[in-house]
């Protein structure tokens, strides 16, 4: 028997007895949870379909977002179009898909079934079937899975280039974070929202590390080890350290009180072993991730005594209930100095940082020069980026519509701004090495991709810069996100990506692929200009207060009026929102001065060559107009 068949079938037989050891765990806990949680006990036959469903989940997630991986990167293909072994990886990860699809809608309504007392006739009634699965969340996780599973196996079957497997891997990775975003994390009490962020970033990794285990046990390529090698080492660390900062808020220190604690440790002791085996290059990763992954689907029916202990009903109770963290009351070194660490942004900053550092050391350990500015206006993207989410503003934000809303501007301007004044793009193209199937082609591809030209295009961009202002706060969208964090991060992504957009044609150093004359530019900052003006004009005139049932259950005593704060963030949206624009047109200016510059040089130098033969044909020209006359 050859090793990979040997491998073969030690996972298969790993895993059935894991889902052996989840039924016989789902039948011996018995009623206890729901008894904990003071609702009636599903039947037996629930229980254990629950358990097997969230397995299925679980495995089914990591072999399609490991199959895309492994496709795009482990074994990458020349030219736009897939190669023969990353066509193989693809359809593993389309069949994967499909069954992460349907055990994710099993899931769904397992779960509604088991939070609302195996009543069936939840099942007849989509209404209340979807209000259930609002309320209790995580069934709402699993159907948001589900929809984009079932479109990376559509989009695995359909597809013969790595720009759409590139899309479905962005389809997976959101369809893994939605159930781990909506679960235990979601009801902890203190310390949710940097259990929230962990979660996420360990469920991605685990993902892509077990995936890609099973796609070299399942389809072993050539040189895909080695390429999988690196990639599989950052998931390991993530999926380590991640679980391991979820597990602690849960469990709160209290480690060995009931089941949850000792079973978490034994995921964390087999994550580790993993984790060993990947840097030692050894064989069997994949023979305790699949344990070690799977045991995820019994912690999360497994409640831990934090997640049923009564929610405190003093102010600091509802703060850590809704917010993760108690705030004190505003002060200006309080709001201006370090606040509550943001874990997810805290990453992308440093990621972002660390990664652009790393291109300009390249290009001068060539000899190549960058310019300082460029690598100042980035560097100094990324620190505003940290302290926009991780200092005391960035802890009011979520409580107070004012300091909300100076994040905000934060975020969709300042950040922004500097971002495309340090020319990430350039950098990459310069500092990556030249290839058909490297990330340098792989960039020149998503730059040249329909989708880029749609999102870059002028009046699209504007569109999403100066309407999303409007579609967040004057609808429900803004009050149903209040009490989400993951919610809140949504937000803070899109506020990022539609101010990159924006500003990217405006005054990026990186050529757009639609680029637009300074005049154009000119045009498209000076017309965003009244509808902001008239947002901070509406948010300062209206007499409804906008996600009122949230603040108003927070209380803060120093927000004694909130019709008023909302006032006071209008007028912030239209102080802090102006002078950035302001600053844009300086900094457009400057550059179209710039650029007028490098013209003149450029025709004067093509006259001394040619002995200004252009001039002499214009003389020519009036001369015989004048004749003529």
């Amino acid at each position: 028997m050859s090793p990979t068949s040997r491998d073969r079938r030690r996972l298969l037989v790993v895993t059935a007895l894991l889902a052996g050891l989840v039924v016989a765990f789902a039948l011996l806990r018995g009623d206890l949870p729901a008894a904990l949680l003071g609702v009636t006990a599903p039947p037996a036959a629930v229980t254990v379909a629950t358990a097997l469903a969230r397995l299925v989940v679980l495995l089914a997630a990591g072999a399609t977002l490991g199959g895309l991986v492994g496709a795009l990167v482990t074994r990458r293909s020349p030219g736009g179009a897939l190669g023969a072994q990353a066509y193989a990886a693809v359809r593993w990860a389309g069949g994967a898909a499909a069954v992460w699809a349907v055990g994710a809608l099993g899931a769904a309504v397992l779960t509604v079934l088991a939070g609302t007392g195996s009543d069936p006739r939840i099942l007849t009634a989509p209404d209340a079937f979807l209000d259930a699965a609002g309320a209790l969340e995580e069934p709402a996780g699993f159907l948001v899975a589900a929809v984009l599973a079932g479109g990376v196996a559509t989009l695995c079957r359909v597809t013969l280039s790595w720009r759409t497997t590139a899309g479905a891997a962005v389809l997976a990775v959101l369809g893994v974070v939605a159930p781990a975003v909506t679960g235990q994390v979601a009801s902890a009490r203190a310390g949710h929202d940097i259990a929230t962020d962990a979660a996420a970033l360990a469920a991605v990794a685990a993902a892509v590390w077990l995936g890609l285990a099973l796609l070299e046990t399942v389809q072993p390529g050539r040189d895909a080890a080695g390429r999988a090698r690196p990639i599989a080492l950052v998931a390991a660390g993530t999926a380590v350290a991640g679980t391991v900062v979820a597990e602690s808020v849960i469990v709160r220190g209290d480690w060995f009180a009931g089941l949850h604690g000792p079973l978490a440790l034994v995921q964390l002791g087999l994550l580790a072993g993993a984790a060993v085996l990947t840097v030692r290059r050894r064989a069997g990763v994949a023979v305790l991730l699949v344990p070690a992954v799977g045991l995820g689907a019994v912690l999360a029916t497994e409640l831990p005594r934090a997640l049923v202990e009564p929610v405190l009903t003093t102010v600091e109770g509802v703060q850590d209930a809704a917010l993760g963290y108690r705030l004190d009351p505003p002060t200006v070194l309080g709001l201006l100095g370090p606040g509550r660490l943001n874990l997810w942004w805290a990453v992308v900053a440093a990621v972002l940082a660390g990664t652009y550092l790393a291109g300009v050391r390249r290009l001068r350990g060539r000899g190549d020069a960058w310019p300082a500015g460029r690598t100042a206006a980035w560097v100094g993207g990324c620190a505003l980026l940290l302290w926009a989410t991780s200092s005391g503003l960035g802890a009011h934000s979520m409580a107070t519509f004012s300091v909300h809303m100076g994040v905000h501007m934060i975020l969709s301007m300042g950040v922004p701004i500097m971002l495309v004044l340090g020319g990430p793009v350039t950098l990459a193209l310069r500092a990556l090495p030249a290839g058909d199937d490297g990330p340098r082609a792989w960039l020149l591809s998503l730059l040249d991709a329909p989708l880029t030209r749609v999102l870059t295009h002028p009046l699209v961009a504007l569109a999403l810069f100066v309407g999303s202002f409007y579609a967040l706060y004057f609808s429900s969208l803004y009050a149903l996100a209040l009490p989400y964090h993951w919610a809140h991060q949504l937000m803070f992504v899109h506020f990022l990506l539609t101010g990159a957009l924006f500003f990217w044609p405006i005054i990026g150093v990186d050529r757009p692929p639609r680029p637009l004359p300074h005049l154009g530019c000119l045009a498209m900052l000076l017309a965003s200009m009244p509808f902001h003006a008239f947002f901070a004009v509406a948010l300062m005139s209206t007499d409804a207060v906008i996600g009122g049932d949230f603040f108003g259950q927070l209380a803060l005593p120093w927000v004694p009026d909130l019709l008023a704060d909302q006032h006071l963030g209008g007028g912030i949206a239209w102080a802090s929102g102006e002078a950035p624009l302001v600053v844009v047109l300086i900094v457009l200016l400057v550059q179209w001065s710039r650029a007028d510059s490098r013209d003149a040089t450029r025709r004067d130098r093509h006259a001394d060559r040619d002995g200004d033969a252009e001039l002499a044909a214009w003389n020519r020209m009036l001369a015989d107009l004048a004749r003529g006359r």
